[in-house]
């Protein structure tokens, strides 16, 4: 009798848990998202896009101030031989486009021609315009006025109108932006002679003229 009460009690025990072992394991393998009846939603901000980068207008050339316009520099020269002639003239100019370039500048030199022991300095002036053809290339007309000495030390002026071209390699400066490489040509170099001596009277070997100007 005592095994039959027992044996309906384990019965009646087991009867009552089994409900209790079903709820938890169908807890254990829910979803995550079913666990939870009442999940708390969270608030997601907007990401807002970055501001796009304001790009800075490029000054029209016409606006840009004088001085950003303005260029300071020279150029020197040198030919040693029968005709010594060492050249230095500072020069300014002022862009009037940005491809057009007009300038000026005093000149000064010294001329030593071995053959008749002339040894005398030179002095004047010059004004150039110099145009830009591609960025590295550019064509030069130049206009040169000399005070030479002739015969019985009688001092005049030659003129010299030049045309040539330069090779140009920037240097990134304020005012001496490139350095040009210089070639030109004197239109007057066989009409420049001495009335009394019949000699040439220019500073210049030839009618060929080889500068470096910075400017």
């Amino acid at each position: 009798m005592k095994n039959k009460i027992l044996l309906l009690c384990t019965m009646l025990l087991m009867i009552l848990a089994c409900p209790t072992l079903m709820a938890q394991n169908d807890e254990y393998y829910r979803p995550d998202s079913l666990r939870n009846e009442n999940p708390q939603e969270t608030e997601e901000k907007p990401v807002q896009a970055p501001k796009p980068v304001e790009k800075k207008k490029d000054v029209e050339f016409s606006q840009l101030p004088f001085l950003e316009r303005l260029r300071l520099g020279g150029s020197f020269g040198l030919s040693l031989g029968t005709v010594t002639n060492i050249n230095l003239s500072p020069m300014a100019g002022y862009e009037l486009t940005e491809k057009l370039i007009a300038g000026l500048g005093p000149t000064l030199m010294y001329f030593r021609y071995k053959y008749y022991d002339i040894n005398t300095a030179y002095y004047g002036g010059r004004g150039f315009l110099m145009y830009s053809v591609v960025p590295k290339v550019k064509i030069i007309a130049e206009f040169e006025a000399l005070n030479v000495e002739g015969s019985y030390q009688k001092r005049q002026w030659l003129a010299s109108p030049m045309a040539g071209a330069a090779y140009s390699m920037p240097i990134g400066g304020r005012f001496i932006k490139e350095v040009h490489f210089t070639g030109l040509y004197n239109f007057s170099y066989n009409t420049q002679i001495d009335p009394y001596s019949r000699q040439n009277l220019s500073p210049y070997g030839s009618p060929f003229v080889f500068r470096v100007t910075f400017l």
